[in-house]
């Protein structure tokens, strides 16, 4: 995309505000977390990333198998995008999703909104994960990557060779603000290349 299609698309393109996104974030003591989890409607973000102190696990539909040594946990679909973040012993949170989205009762909670009256620019976009899985293989492999274990939650039966995450990025004054990932697709070079 040149400068001039770039300049014209945020002239003439839909502005995103408050009545189009929910923005929310606040905290979450560790001893909480489940509760806080199991308080949002999950449904529509079936992808999860949760970061440990010595792994990382891709995933779809889970919850963290151990809490206490989780560092960072992301859910996300077409339903939202939550992101948590460990600071001592509480989690930071922060969601973008859906307008009619209502954050848990009974937890620490900001309305992004509440404070401003900003509009955002959303830009399609897609990133292509690392590896790339041999026909009838059920691994992902990247030789820039060494030893890391690849595990993306895709069907075997779809055989897709290569990945990538579909996400919108809002942007202010030529900043992203916010970034909400929206799921995973098959990667394919005429499309893409």
């Amino acid at each position: 995309m040149n400068l001039e299609q770039i300049i014209r698309d945020i002239r003439e393109g839909k502005r995103y505000g408050q009545n189009d996104l929910a923005i929310w974030g606040g905290e979450c003591a560790e001893a909480e977390l489940t509760a806080f989890l199991a308080a949002w409607d999950l449904s529509e973000m079936p992808f999860r990333i949760w970061e440990y102190i010595s792994r990382m696990d891709f995933q779809c539909g889970t919850l963290p198998d151990n809490i206490s040594l989780l560092e960072r946990g992301r859910l996300f679909g077409g339903g939202g995008d939550l992101t948590l973040r460990r600071d001592g012993p509480d989690f930071f949170w922060c969601f973008i999703g859906q307008p009619e989205t209502q954050p848990p009762a009974n937890y620490k909670v900001e309305d992004f909104w509440d404070d401003n009256g900003l509009a955002f620019h959303r830009w399609d976009e897609t990133a292509l994960l690392w590896g790339e899985r041999k026909s009838g293989g059920v691994r992902w492999l990247d030789d820039r990557v060494g030893r890391a274990d690849l595990d993306y939650p895709v069907p075997e039966e779809w055989e897709w060779e290569r990945v990538q995450v579909r996400y919108w990025t809002f942007s202010h004054a030529g900043r992203t603000a916010f970034v909400w990932l929206r799921g995973l697709e098959e990667w394919k070079e005429a499309q893409n290349g």
